[in-house]
């Protein structure tokens, strides 16, 4: 089974790789099961011996996203004893930067205050200019916009089965993105720039997480996520 790590639609998804001998064809069940049970089944009817693969897209039975873990695949003739096909650890979002990088500081915080009496609603990220930045979550992008007063180029990705938005600011140059378009996880979603009013601050990603509508410290996931991207 490849790969052995993944990331929540990616665009291989996970690839269940399986074989079988027999007299004729069979029907066959593929089983993915995590900590508390079976989330996903696949019925495979009249299937040929030898190899055969299938594309899990991280979804449960209701549609779901799975939740970080590691799931294990089980694969068999259909009510019979099912064989182990391997584990994959699945996260469900991946660091937007595979450069080196660092945080602002204090004034890159969330909540940190702003001119005007407004406060900080991301969390900067400070790398290189022009180093790519990626989609921490497939799902579709709803914004792509210039401000030059404030966000510069930025763009926002409704996230894949979940009430969540991101926002990347301060692009080099507009996304290459366009409103409606359906994107991965790991996809560019532009280049770590210094646009709108980052211009005297130096390059760095403002980055943004709405979850129900509210904004939420990005902080804590951005840890998390760059500890096993």
């Amino acid at each position: 089974m490849e790969p052995r790590a993944a990331f929540f639609d990616a665009p291989e998804g996970v690839r269940i790789s399986f074989r079988f001998a027999a007299a004729g064809a069979s029907d066959v069940t593929v089983r993915i099961a995590g900590e508390d049970g079976e989330i996903r089944s696949y019925e495979l009817p009249a299937l040929a011996p030898g190899s055969h693969e299938l594309v899990w897209d991280g979804l449960t039975a209701a549609a779901k996203a799975a939740p970080d873990g590691t799931y294990r695949v089980l694969v068999g003739e259909r009510g019979g004893a099912l064989q182990s096909a391997g584990a994959v650890t699945l996260r469900g979002h991946r660091y937007p930067l595979k450069a080196p990088h660092s945080f602002r500081g204090p004034v890159g915080e969330f909540g940190a205050g702003r001119s005007g009496g407004r406060t900080h609603r991301g969390f900067d990220v400070n790398a290189a200019c022009g180093k790519p930045l990626f989609a921490v979550r497939g799902g579709t992008v709803v914004r792509r916009r210039s401000n030059p007063r404030l966000d510069g180029n930025f763009v926002v990705v409704a996230g894949l089965a979940e009430d969540r938005t991101y926002r990347y600011s301060h692009l080099a140059a507009p996304s290459p993105l366009r409103r409606g378009e359906r994107v991965h996880t790991g996809a560019v979603v532009g280049r770590v720039g210094r646009t709108g009013n980052a211009r005297s601050v130096g390059c760095h990603l403002h980055f943004e997480i709405r979850a129900g509508g509210r904004f939420i410290d990005p902080e804590p996931h951005l840890r998390a996520w760059d500890r096993y991207s």
